[in-house]
């Protein structure tokens, strides 16, 4: 059974939606989501992350070493290391993307009542020859950032939606079968 893009579109524009939000209200630190969809082929991840559980600050870098630290994270999460597929589904990643919001120094600071809110986001489509073989994943972000408590990851593929938390000590996502 073939998703409708639609619901895809959904999980994104929630996704954006809740980012959106966390830029502006509190959100939960050291706890990040993670949206899957599976349609046929194509595996699209959707990452969204507070500054904080990254990089254990939200607030543009003040040394050379944090600026370092910001470089880092960004490219590691555009890179796709922290998501490991099963072979078998013979995966290629077709796009990646990833930024990080709410770091600039030209932000205007917020007043004594505020607590400035960064974060990043993340996208990762691959292909895959073989889909079926995706029976579960590994996503390694609260063992390569340890201010990721727990991540909270959304699925959806054409047998259905699943939910799992994922912490240091359990990274593995299982799909609906």
């Amino acid at each position: 059974m073939k998703l409708p893009a639609a619901l895809f579109l959904l999980l994104g524009a929630s996704a954006a939606q809740a980012h959106d939000i966390r830029q502006h209200a509190s959100h939960m630190h050291g706890q990040a989501t993670l949206d899957l969809a599976l349609d046929r082929g194509t595996l699209e991840v959707a990452l969204q992350a507070p500054g904080i559980g990254i990089l254990d600050f939200e607030r543009a870098p003040g040394t050379a070493a944090e600026q370092a630290a910001l470089a880092r994270a960004t490219v590691l999460l555009k890179g796709g290391s922290w998501v490991t597929l099963p072979t078998a589904a013979g995966c290629r990643v077709g796009s990646s993307h990833a930024t990080a919001e709410g770091f600039d120094a030209t932000v205007a600071p917020p007043s004594a009542a505020q607590h400035r809110h960064a974060g990043f986001t993340a996208t990762l489509q691959y292909r895959c020859a073989n889909p079926a073989a995706l029976r579960a994943i590994v996503v390694r972000l609260p063992v390569l950032f340890p201010g990721l408590h727990e991540v909270i990851v959304n699925s959806t593929t054409a047998n259905g939606q699943g939910r799992n938390v994922l912490t240091p000590g359990n990274l593995r996502v299982v799909l609906a079968p």
